[in-house]
């Protein structure tokens, strides 16, 4: 990561005292690119009306006073029992102060975060985009463009714990996984190939996992014959696994 991109991190976690929000997996869930109910992800679509100023209230903050807005958040309004109350929406930053977005927030219309979309690079184009889970409070999903070519081509799914579960990369750019990483409690088990793009995997690498060291017991002065020593079973091999197998 550049620095632009640290210094991004850096401020996109000092504008926290702005906006905060809980967390929530969207309710409408369609496939986009290329990810389908087969290959075991479903990726949420994230409703764009909730960063749409019409019919909203927007607030907008000029943090280093040069007379344009760095910040905007955007506000519905709600009936709750003959009370109008507004609900945070959307908050948009523009990081570096050239007039574009680069972090925005999406929160659900009950103000629960959505996703947080990030352009690393500061070129007008959202790099990545993260997915939180109501239930757990953590992302479980993240979608990135590496090539920044405006579609996403890296999948990282993540477990409750918010370990790394699987990743599934489109390499060449027809907007299908190809290669998946499979992973077990962060750590990485296998990776499939799909070397002639036909959504079928080619090839497998297994990776042994890191066995804990093995015990010892200390020698005794009894008439034991033996101690026992148990060899813990390798989790990662003996079996196939299919692409859609997350760890």
């Amino acid at each position: 990561m550049g620095n632009r991109a640290i210094g991004m991190c850096l401020a996109v976690g000092a504008l926290s005292l702005v906006a905060c929000g809980g967390a929530s997996k969207g309710k409408g869930s369609k496939n986009v690119a290329g990810i389908d109910s087969s290959d075991g992800l479903t990726v949420p679509r994230v409703d764009p009306s909730l960063c749409d100023t019409k019919g909203k209230k927007v607030t907008t903050f000029d943090l280093n006073h040069d007379n344009r807005p760095d910040v905007w958040k955007l506000f519905a309004t709600a009936d709750e029992g003959g009370t109008t109350v507004e609900i945070l929406t959307c908050k948009q930053v523009d990081l570096d102060h050239d007039g574009r977005k680069d972090y925005v927030q999406t929160y659900s219309r009950t103000g629960e975060m959505l996703a947080e979309e990030f352009d690393f690079t500061f070129e007008g184009e959202m790099d990545a985009r993260e997915h939180y889970d109501k239930k757990t409070g953590k992302i479980y999903l993240i979608e990135r463009d590496s090539d920044h070519d405006k579609k996403p081509d890296v999948w990282e799914k993540y477990d409750e714990e918010g370990r790394l579960e699987s990743v599934r990369r489109d390499r060449n750019a027809d907007g299908k996984p190809d290669l998946w990483e499979q992973y077990k409690k962060g750590e990485l088990l296998a990776i499939l190939y799909d070397d002639d793009f036909d959504n079928k995997v080619d090839r497998k690498d297994e990776l042994k996992t890191t066995e804990p060291p093995k015990e010892t017991k200390p020698e005794t002065d009894g008439d034991e014959d033996s101690i026992e020593n148990d060899t813990p079973e390798d989790e990662a091999g003996g079996s196939e696994v299919d692409p859609a197998s997350d760890g």
